[in-house]
C-alpha cells in the first residue's frame, strides 16, 4: 500500500498509460532504493490509493507528466522508424519519389476542413510552435491565433505573418 510518505521519499513518475485516461502508472523506488517498482492506480477519486497519490501529484502535474512522456515516446518512436528507414535506403527511395502527389497531399489538408485534417489541425500547430523562429517570435497576437486557429490555413497564415517579420527583421 502506497503511502504519502513514501511517495514523497520514493515516488519517480506518475502518469496516465491509457488513451481513456482511466488509469494511472506509478512509478517508484524501493525504500532501499535498490530497484524500482510501478503500480497501476485507477483513475478514481474514490480509490483510497489515488487519493494517497494526489496528495503528493497534482492531476494537472499527472497530464503534464502523461504529455512529456507520449511526446519522448513519439520522438523515439520516430528516431527508430528514421533509422530503420535510413538502414533499409527507404528514405532515398521516398526521397527520390516524390511528386506532385505530395503538393496534392499538403494542399488539401491546408485547404480543407474535412474532421480528418481538421483531427491533425492539433499537431499541425505543435510543429508549428516547435519552430525556433515561432518560439523566439515577440508577436504574441499571432501566436495566440494560431493556438485559436480552427483550421490549418488559419494556423499557416498567422506562421507566415510571423516568417514575414522574422525575414524582415534578418534582411534589415
Amino acid at each position: 500500500m502506497l503511502t504519502e510518505e513514501f511517495l514523497k521519499d520514493n515516488l519517480i513518475s506518475a502518469y496516465f498509460i491509457d488513451n481513456d485516461r482511466e488509469n494511472i502508472e506509478v512509478m517508484c523506488r524501493t525504500e532501499d532504493h535498490l530497484s524500482v517498482f510501478t503500480e497501476i492506480l485507477p483513475f478514481d477519486t474514490n480509490n483510497e490509493q489515488y487519493k494517497t497519490l494526489i496528495k503528493v501529484v497534482s492531476l494537472d502535474e499527472l497530464h503534464e507528466t502523461t504529455w512529456e512522456k507520449k511526446k519522448q515516446e513519439r520522438k523515439e518512436y520516430e528516431q527508430e522508424v528514421k533509422r530503420v528507414a535510413v538502414k533499409e535506403g527507404l528514405l532515398k527511395k521516398i526521397i527520390e519519389n516524390i511528386d506532385s502527389d505530395y503538393f496534392k497531399l499538403m494542399f488539401d489538408f491546408l485547404l480543407s476542413n474535412k474532421p480528418e485534417h481538421i483531427d491533425r489541425l492539433f499537431n499541425f500547430k505543435i510543429y508549428i510552435f516547435e519552430q525556433e523562429m515561432i518560439r523566439n517570435s515577440k508577436n504574441e497576437k499571432a501566436k495566440t491565433a494560431i493556438r485559436k486557429s480552427k483550421t490549418p490555413i488559419e494556423a499557416f497564415k498567422y506562421y507566415l505573418q510571423i516568417w514575414e517579420e522574422s525575414n524582415q527583421t534578418t534582411n534589415q
